[in-house]
């Protein structure tokens, strides 16, 4: 069971993807080279958890994240203890201290051997998306929207695959077959499509409704809990600023859905504490194997099209009050719950 410390930290890598952090000042260096903070003892483990192995002769991957103070220090460590195991004797670290020309830091890259980037956050995107094209880019924690990180051949949302969703709530709810969601275009276009396939294939309809406005997503929500079956119904929350904030949406869905015992989820762990039944967040050291996986793919193809990835290494938050008022049966499901709210 995972602690408030992980919702904490969670918390963290939501602010990090959303732009929230700024340059830290440390002085006249520009980058800093840091080594692994496993020793080679611990390397063996990557072994036994991963089919893509490097060779000894394959150049190394450059991680470039901005220096930041806690709680980011210790979520960009675990996407990096990740990263580290699935790429052993390869990782090369290069904390931004403060912003870098690309020349600067495509220099750094090549003096330490890179062939491959992967880029955490917004800043650290935002640093290497200006690289020579001949340095492959992967972006992570960030919520990827079609015009992110241009420079970047490959991204990893924060965004959890809707097709984990979408199994975890016919797990709770076997009787749901419709669900319902609100979304941006600009901003989820890339996740529908991905959705629409694993709606399917869990038998479920999706019912997409597009919009961005927020006064128009209110009416759009109010119009889906008004009509909704409880029986079979259930709305699905992404991670979209354009139809949903905390003060006025979020609040009035979670209120309506509760009146009507209409089940919400959610890609967002904070909807949980608030009332959302369940959500899936991210597992920071299962995502640093996943953009090292991508990366160790993309150095061994180059000059592969842009793709956007869904989260695929995600833990699952469950409201237990909700679960209780909305008469799931909890005991064969908590074996998978890594976060019950409300804490106890």
């Amino acid at each position: 069971m995972r602690t408030p410390v992980h919702s904490l930290l969670a918390a963290a890598l939501m602010l990090l993807a959303a732009d929230a952090p700024v340059w830290a000042d440390s002085g006249p260096s520009l980058a800093r080279i840091e080594t692994p903070i496993f020793h080679n003892r611990l390397y063996t483990l990557a072994a036994n958890t991963e089919t893509i192995l490097p060779s000894a002769e394959a150049g190394r991957i450059a991680v470039v994240y901005p220096d930041l103070g806690e709680p980011y220090r210790s979520v960009f460590q675990q996407i990096l203890s990740g990263i580290e195991l699935t790429a052993p004797d390869r990782v090369v670290r290069v904390a931004l201290s403060n912003p870098e020309t690309p020349g600067q830091l495509a220099d750094t890259l090549q003096k330490n051997g890179a062939t491959v980037v992967i880029a955490l956050g917004r800043h650290g995107l935002k640093a290497a998306s200006a690289l020579p094209a001949a340095f492959p880019v992967v972006g992570g924690a960030v919520l990827a929207a079609p015009d992110d990180g241009p420079g970047a051949t490959a991204l990893v949302s924060l965004t959890p695959d809707p097709r984990l969703l979408f199994q975890h709530l016919k797990q709770l709810a076997p009787s749901v077959r419709r669900v319902f969601t609100v979304y941006s275009a600009r901003q989820n276009d890339w996740l529908i499509a991905h959705a629409k396939k694993a709606a399917k294939a869990q038998g479920l309809e999706l019912v997409t409704i597009e919009t961005d406005d927020l006064r128009i997503a209110l009416q759009r929500f109010r119009e889906i809990t008004e009509s909704a079956d409880p029986a079979r119904d259930a709305i699905w929350l992404p991670q979209d600023t354009a139809v949903l904030d905390d003060q006025v949406v979020l609040p009035f869905v979670l209120q309506q859905a509760w009146d009507r015992s209409l089940i919400v989820f959610s890609s967002t762990l904070a909807h949980v504490r608030r009332g959302a039944l369940f959500a899936l967040y991210p597992d920071n050291i299962d995502m640093g194997r996943q953009l090292a996986t991508t990366a160790l793919a993309l150095g061994n193809t180059p000059g592969q099209a842009r793709t956007v990835q869904p989260l695929r290494e995600v833990r699952l938050a469950l409201n237990t009050r909700t679960a209780g008022h909305l008469g799931i049966t909890l005991e064969t499901s908590l074996k998978d719950v890594a976060l019950l709210f409300p804490v106890r």
